[in-house]
């Protein structure tokens, strides 16, 4: 291991002055260099049709039990006549019931296999302490969850085009299969507070007792415990 990743590393966390990439597909991101980031990538079959609508159908209730029926998810987050309480509320809600959904492993969940884990984490370890650093990651049978703060002159959404596309090919070489294996669009949200930063490692950390899994059928790796 080198000089250089044994270095402490100090978490930042989201800064309003701080230079920002926007962009967005079918879901919006901000890409902020040197800032810690949340990241959920998850299987293509992870969230069948029926879960996904399901999903859809427990964020129009919160909005119809909080008088905002009338209202879409993204008008309420835009308005602002909206107070910030409710939006982060309604944030709260749809993230926990969306990787609650996850929880329930739906789908095929190759990831239950300690060798197809073991492409994902050697991805993700591939450019640790180079192009980023990792604060901690669980690779769950459909999805995986990770802490990761890049390095000034990397960009997290063409990192992880290129792990999810190595990953992937060493996943379907394993399987003796084509096809798709990630769904195309992560998940990320920056890191706002060192309160929220807590809150998020231990929820990675609580993953797998919360989704009841066996110490086989996961993978959890930490700064800590390198």
């Amino acid at each position: 291991m080198s000089r250089e990743k044994t270095l402490p590393v100090q978490w930042a966390f989201y800064d309003p002055t701080h230079d920002v990439v926007e962009s967005r597909r079918n879901l919006p991101h901000l890409d902020m260099n040197g800032v810690l980031t949340f990241v959920t990538f998850r299987l293509a079959d992870s969230m069948p049709k029926q879960v996904v609508q399901r999903w859809h159908e427990e964020v129009d209730a919160w909005l119809r039990q909080n008088g905002l029926d009338e209202w879409s998810v993204d008008e309420v987050l835009k308005s602002p006549s909206v107070e910030a309480s409710v939006k982060r509320e309604l944030r709260f809600h749809k993230t926990r019931r969306w990787h609650g959904h996850l929880d329930d492993c739906h789908g095929e969940c190759c990831l239950r296999n300690r060798l197809v884990r073991n492409f994902v984490a050697k991805s993700l370890l591939h450019f640790e302490g180079q192009r980023y650093d990792l604060e901690r990651f669980v690779i769950m049978p459909n999805h995986v969850h990770v802490l990761i703060q890049m390095r000034v002159g990397f960009r997290l959404r063409k990192q992880f085009r290129e792990l999810l596309r190595f990953s992937a090919r060493e996943i379907n070489r394993h399987l003796g299969r084509h096809g798709s294996v990630w769904q195309s669009e992560p998940f990320d949200h920056i890191v706002r507070s060192p309160e929220q930063f807590e809150y998020l490692q231990g929820y990675i950390d609580g993953n797998p007792s919360k989704a009841r899994l066996r110490p086989s059928e996961f993978t959890l790796w930490s700064r800590e415990s390198e």
